[in-house]
């Protein structure tokens, strides 16, 4: 058997388009984790339009904050790097122009949609388990990839869990990740920090006689945040109903005017006056006043 997997490695390596990948010695405490990759491919996936893409997360930037259109290659790109270090770290030479980077002692992935019936655990449940084992386990020597953590439940929640978990992969575990989400309030929260870079999936958006947005996918990794996460588009190509396209497109449309007018009425409120009523009311504890406070900062109902 043995020698049947060093052949196996050995047919591998010896396929065009693979390199030789450059270990760095990490035995000295100085030495920070990188992982750096040019050209990278699926294994995988053996075809010649396949869009090769260039990795970097090293000390400076050690997470990656990806977003983009549905189906345009996110999860792709998670997949693709964890299988490069896996190989790299077998001996075999990987789907890319060069790779370099140091030894990893784990790797977490939180990939995927699945539930256990059988012990009772929902698809969010199993979700936030593997979400758990990486915030647990990860060292400053791993690699953790996640993708859409926390859309399996409302927004609001599914927003603050993937926050929270960010802020611990960058605070706590040191780790090198990528994280793909399509909340656009998550990467606006961490554009700032200096650990973290955000990139997003490629594509081209042109609109058509009908007025209709039509998406092509580039696959290639970009700089900055993706506008939007092009739902419809999926939609569309999934077969759904022209006139649920439609209502679909509309209510979006509708949506997001709504949540910039909020905004704008959220940010013309005093948080400094505001927090001072909250303060004063949990000293008295007054609940009274703070649910009127609560009230006066929710945003007003819409009748449909």
């Amino acid at each position: 058997m043995r020698v049947v997997a060093l052949g196996s490695l050995a047919a591998v390596s010896g396929m065009p388009g693979y390199c030789r990948p450059d270990i760095i010695d990490s035995s000295t405490s100085t030495c920070a984790p990188v992982l750096r990759v040019v050209g990278g491919r699926h294994p995988n996936i053996d075809r010649e339009d396949f869009i090769p893409n260039n990795l970097t997360l090293a000390e400076d930037k050690r997470v990656l904050l990806l977003s983009g259109p549905n189906m345009g290659g996110k999860s792709t790109l998670l997949r693709q790097t964890c299988l490069i270090c896996i190989m790299a770290q077998m001996g075999c030479y990987v789907p890319a122009t060069s790779c370099e980077l140091t030894p990893m002692d784990r790797i977490f992935t939180r990939l995927g949609a699945s539930d256990s019936i059988l012990q009772g655990q929902s698809t969010f449940f199993v979700e936030l388990a593997e979400t758990a084992a990486a915030l647990r386990g990860a060292t400053t020597r791993s690699l953790v990839i996640m993708d859409e953590l926390g859309r399996g439940t409302a927004t609001f929640d599914g927003t603050a869990i993937a926050s929270a978990a960010v802020q611990h992969l960058v605070q706590r575990n040191g780790c090198l990740a990528l994280f793909a989400t399509h909340y656009h309030s998550l990467l606006k929260d961490w554009e700032a920090c200096p650990n973290v870079m955000l990139g997003h999936m490629e594509c081209m958006v042109d609109t058509d006689s009908n007025e209709e947005q039509r998406i092509t996918f580039l696959y290639t990794l970009g700089n900055g945040v993706c506008p939007k996460s092009f739902g419809i588009n999926v939609a569309r190509l999934a077969g759904l109903p022209q006139e649920v396209l439609e209502i679909a497109s509309k209510k979006s449309a509708q949506f997001e005017a709504e949540m910039e007018q909020d905004v704008g009425t959220i940010a013309g409120v005093d948080a400094n006056a505001v927090a001072k009523r909250i303060k004063a009311a949990v000293l008295a504890g007054d609940v009274d006043e703070l649910t009127t406070i609560w009230d006066s900062l929710q945003p007003r109902q819409q009748t449909y």
